[in-house]
């Protein structure tokens, strides 16, 4: 499959577009960033969406990515974790990855936390991953306030510091219903503030599908793969 760094700047307008636009509808102000997830894509592909002008790249298997950010260099990009973590794949992870995005068991967090210690290097940066639409099919802390503060205080007692939270909108369910799994999201992020007195500046919410809802909701990035590839071909 041939990959064209034209297209996909073409798309990432495409996409600021329908971004600008949503603010614009939700009277909201924040910056979002676009985050291309490239799971599944060789790394011919990454290179040239940072020659498009997407530097923020996410992907979802730690040895897939590694080859991949081996090959392109990690200083050429910021490249995020963006799926589930097994604690043997802490060490590659904090080697590769700047950002783990879907910390979502105490397990990781703990080994990140050994692994952080031990190397004496910065850890990376860290969001929870919030299962706000309650499926079994995914990841992610339920969205209990309490439970959800008691994580972040065992957290931070291990050293690491919270910048936020992701979660995963409903896949095909209404509008009303990605909004109020959005909306559930913010609202957790900003009570979790006001009780702790911690900053959580980062939300990670909406894909290529519901993107647009995301940011009417307060999303500062949004993962797009779909939109800005198409569909993919090959696992890598």
């Amino acid at each position: 499959m041939e990959y064209s760094t034209e297209l996909i700047r073409e798309n990432l307008h495409r996409a600021e577009y329908a971004i600008h636009e949503a603010l614009v509808h939700s009277g909201l102000s924040q910056e979002v960033r676009i985050m291309a997830v490239t799971k599944n894509h060789p790394a011919e592909l990454v290179r040239k969406t940072i020659e498009a002008g997407i530097t923020l790249i996410g992907e979802n298997r730690v040895s897939e990515a590694g080859r991949k950010i081996k090959e392109i260099g990690r200083d050429n990009a910021e490249f995020h974790m963006i799926g589930p973590l097994h604690t043997k794949e802490a060490r590659q992870t904090l080697r590769d990855f700047h950002a783990i995005d879907s910390l979502c068991r105490m397990k990781i967090a703990k080994e990140i936390a050994r692994r952080v210690e031990m190397s004496d290097t910065d850890q990376p940066s860290i969001l929870l991953e919030i299962n706000t639409s309650g499926e079994d099919s995914k990841h992610g802390f339920p969205p209990d306030k309490a439970l959800i503060e008691d994580r972040i205080g065992e957290i931070t007692e291990l050293g690491l510091k919270i910048d936020g939270f992701l979660t995963i909108g409903p896949l095909g369910a209404p509008e009303p219903e990605i909004r109020t799994a959005f909306a559930s999201l913010r609202e957790i992020r900003d009570s979790l503030e006001t009780s702790t007195g911690l900053k959580f500046p980062e939300l990670s919410m909406g894909m290529s599908d519901d993107f647009e809802l995301g940011v009417m909701e307060g999303a500062t990035t949004v993962r797009l793969g779909r939109y800005l590839f198409g569909r993919r071909r090959v696992r890598i």
